[in-house]
């Protein structure tokens, strides 16, 4: 059984959420990420008692957060569901996606591109007594080195095609470098996530 997070339908209501969106939360929800699973850092949670934040003249129903609750909501704007990136301590918050189901897509990107490029790079780990086996059986003929099946992880490459899509989906997740998606893209790209 897939589990989700379910949302308050009243608070989800109240927003305006373009019927899709408003559909989509309170039908299927968003997927309940353990810890471990999260990527950058991205879990989703009801806000029920929390209710609506207000940044300036939006309004934003929180569905989540990056890292810790006290850093960064992720929250969509009342009436047109945009996701927004809102920093409780500065009360500033940062547009991500224009709609919710972009933003899941982004993240299945990088998820699948982190787990490419962590496959190669995956080692392992022989005892000494394995490792004297496996070079006598080597030594008599009954191992016999295999060149790898899929191709070396092109990491420039990967990225340049990630870039790619998500301009083509939701050029405006990418309209300034200090957008959420061109800060992840970057860091990405400079091999710091």
């Amino acid at each position: 059984m897939k589990r989700v997070v379910v949302y308050d339908p009243d608070l989800v209501r109240s927003v305006n959420l373009p019927e899709k969106v408003e559909a989509f939360l309170l039908k299927e929800g968003l997927p309940l990420i353990e810890p471990a699973d999260a990527v950058l850092g991205v879990r989703f949670q009801s806000f029920a008692d929390m209710g609506l934040l207000h940044t300036g003249e939006r309004k934003l129903l929180p569905i989540g957060y990056e890292w810790e609750p006290e850093s960064a909501i992720l929250g969509l704007a009342q009436g047109s569901g945009h996701l927004y990136s809102f920093h409780p301590t500065s009360g500033q918050s940062g547009f991500v996606n224009s709609d919710i189901h972009l933003f899941l897509l982004f993240l299945s990107c990088v998820r699948s591109f982190t787990a490419s490029h962590s496959e190669g790079d995956q080692a392992t780990i022989w005892t000494a007594e394995q490792m004297r086996e496996r070079l006598a059986a080597f030594r008599r003929g009954e191992i016999v080195p295999q060149h790898p099946k899929r191709p070396a992880f092109d990491r420039k490459t990967e990225l340049t095609r990630m870039r790619a899509l998500f301009e083509e989906k939701d050029a405006a997740s990418l309209a300034n470098e200090n957008r959420w998606w061109s800060l992840v893209l970057e860091q990405l790209e400079d091999g710091l996530l």
